[in-house]
């Protein structure tokens, strides 16, 4: 059962779904220290979804779909603004000789946390996972609670996702420091980026109205 856990567990983290789109984007073109923050947001927002569950209270957004639907919306609109953002600033890097300060960027690194907690909390498919995949592993004859099993659980699934992102950190990093020399270049990741987020937020649109049917 623990097996089939994990491998569920890496099968979501590796999808390239909305929060590894946007972590992605964040390292080409904001490095790969503040991606890291970025990622820790996520697990953070993972933790979230995880206590709620833990507690009950993740209960109460499955049996109402306009709550669930709110705030997914909300991270949506947060994103989509963060594309917006970014496609202007790629255009203003193209026109100056200076690039432009990124809707985000600026700030301490708590920005860039909050950034990632809305991804997790709003993500159709994080919800999805913790709503209906992970109660599936919790068995109320076991010598744990299930309150403790869920947190274990959840404990295992978020120490699972730097192993999956920090390479993938690396390397977009790595590209974006062999292409940083030149404005051309440095607009151009930052159009790849604001294509990203963009992406997300389609895609967190779309997934807006999955069903969410807890075990």
């Amino acid at each position: 059962m623990l097996t089939t856990y994990i491998i569920g567990s890496l099968a979501l983290i590796v999808k390239p779904g909305p929060d590894l789109m946007c972590t992605i984007a964040t390292a080409l073109s904001e490095g790969k220290a503040r991606a890291a923050t970025l990622m820790a947001g996520l697990v953070l927002g993972c933790w979230l979804w995880i206590v709620l569950l833990a507690v009950g209270v993740a209960a109460f957004f499955a049996s109402h779909g306009f709550v669930l639907t709110v705030v997914q919306a909300v991270g949506v609109a947060y994103i989509a603004y963060l594309a917006v953002c970014s496609f202007k600033d790629a255009w203003q890097t193209f026109r100056s000789d200076a690039a432009g300060a990124f809707c985000g960027a600026e700030g301490s690194g708590w920005r860039l946390v909050w950034r990632g907690v809305m991804m997790s909390m709003s993500n159709p498919l994080t919800i999805l996972f913790f709503l209906a995949f992970l109660p599936g592993f919790t068995h109320a004859d076991a010598a744990l609670s299930p309150t403790v099993q869920t947190l274990l659980l959840g404990l295992l699934f978020c120490a699972l996702v730097p192993f999956v992102y920090f390479p993938i950190i690396m390397a977009a990093d790595f590209f974006r420091a062999r292409l940083i020399g030149s404005k051309k270049s440095l607009a151009c990741l930052k159009l790849v980026s604001a294509l990203l987020l963009s992406a997300v937020s389609v895609v967190l649109l779309v997934g807006m109205r999955t069903a969410i049917a807890p075990r």
